[in-house]
């Protein structure tokens, strides 16, 4: 799963050119290029610290910072593994970096290397995102649940509690209903975040290794299982669950609606946490997990996660590497996750009083396995029939053989 765009020019781009001091000023031997997608101002400013903190950290480095907007850089991201030399560029676990891999555009990280980062937490299931054949590709940086954020305040006037299975869900849903809140909103302009829907209904209902074939095409979306996905999604739907005017926003228009009582719940992941930081209803936010469908599968999260990987055209490995390793310490890593309301993969040290912060990480403490999300575990001719699927589903008469039909038009041969 992505987040959206910020509304500035396609490309920025930040030089810093530091000195080495040795006899006299002269030109830095090494040259850093870094290539980043931008999501978030937060995310932007810390990101922007962190490598400001590595080139004063390391004068005889010259570093080339270059900022994109996240369509545009998702978009050309092959082109510029392919026209350009860049050492370390922002990426995705999952299957986006597995084709990249497979196409020989990204290198290997230095084994080495990678055992001085190795932490339990990476042996769980971030790290493994970045295996391919046997070796580690990507450093991961973020990482995020994805789950309800709702107002503490109007579920407390309701009497309402976070429901922890589908019966309890249901009933908060017409408990807000009846008091004249829409149970919930998406904004899915850009597809993406209607995603999570599908996900978590078959997520909780087929369980996570039904969900990874399914996604990579081992299963067709005509099978009865995924039907019955799109089914019981339809059913909220028709019950008038979902707020109409928001279908068509960004996935962030329809925070207002929350804070005004108009919605009771949103279905989003844990960046947009950093969205209320500092607002007056920051400490009005409560999180909490897709409740549980079938008993008797294993609750599974979406946990996208954000990793650095290595063109393979990139010039300058030893300088990447040093850059890698000032990263993995826990200020730099620690205080860019903060900064975006996510986790470090790392694992090391981070902690916060925040309750959201802890009801968040609560979330992925509980998981039994982790997806990355939709749109980064299947390949890349699904995800734009899939998400215009998706936001036509969500449009009356939400037809499920039309979703079905979009779904499979990229697979023929699906079993």
């Amino acid at each position: 799963m992505t987040k959206a765009p910020l509304g500035r020019t396609a490309l920025h781009c930040i030089l810093w050119v530091l000195c080495g001091l040795a006899t006299g000023a002269t030109w830095a031997r090494e040259t850093l290029v870094l290539h980043f997608m931008v999501s978030s101002g937060a995310q932007r400013t810390a990101w922007v610290d962190l490598v400001q903190g590595f080139a004063a950290a390391h004068p005889d480095i010259r570093v080339i910072h270059k900022e994109f907007a996240q369509e545009k850089y998702k978009q050309e991201f092959e082109r510029y593994l392919t026209d350009d030399k860049v050492d370390i560029a922002f990426w995705f676990a999952g299957e986006r970096m597995r084709t990249l891999v497979n196409k020989g555009l990204l290198a290997p990280l230095d084994p080495e290397f990678v055992n001085t980062i190795a932490t339990p937490a990476l042996a769980r299931a971030p790290l493994l995102g970045g295996v391919v054949n046997g070796q580690h590709y990507a450093f991961p940086v973020t990482y995020y649940p994805w789950g309800f954020f709702y107002r503490k305040s109007t579920f407390a006037r309701l009497g309402l509690v976070p429901p922890q299975d589908w019966a309890g869900f249901l009933r908060v849903c017409e408990s807000l209903k009846a008091a004249g809140i829409t149970p919930t909103a998406v904004g899915a302009q850009a597809g993406w975040p209607a995603a999570a829907w599908f996900d978590y209904i078959n997520l909780r209902s087929n369980g996570l290794e039904f969900h990874q074939k399914l996604l990579r095409g081992e299963v067709a979306f005509s099978d009865p299982r995924a039907r019955q996905v799109l089914e019981q999604w339809k059913t909220l739907l028709e019950r008038g669950y979902f707020l109409d005017k928001t279908r068509g926003t960004e996935w962030d228009s329809v925070l207002p609606f929350l804070y005004r009582e108009q919605v009771g719940m949103v279905l989003l992941g844990g960046f947009a946490g950093a969205k209320f930081a500092g607002s007056p209803f920051a400490n009005d936010i409560g999180f909490f997990a897709f409740p549980r469908i079938q008993a008797r599968i294993p609750t599974a999260e979406d946990a996208p996660l954000d990793v650095l990987v290595l063109p393979t055209r990139g010039a300058n490995r030893a300088a990447a590497h040093r850059f890698l390793r000032y990263l993995a310490t826990q200020p730099a890593l620690n205080r860019f996750n903060d900064a975006g309301a996510t986790f470090s993969p790392l694992a090391r040290g981070q902690s916060s009083t925040d309750p959201l912060f802890r009801s968040s990480k609560a979330v992925l403490d509980a998981a039994s396995g982790l997806s990355f999300y939709f749109d980064r575990d299947a390949p890349a001719d699904l995800i734009q029939p899939a998400f215009v699927a998706f936001q036509q589903f969500l449009q009356p008469p939400h037809d499920v053989d039309a979703a079905i039909r979009s779904l499979t038009s990229k697979r023929p041969s699906a079993p």
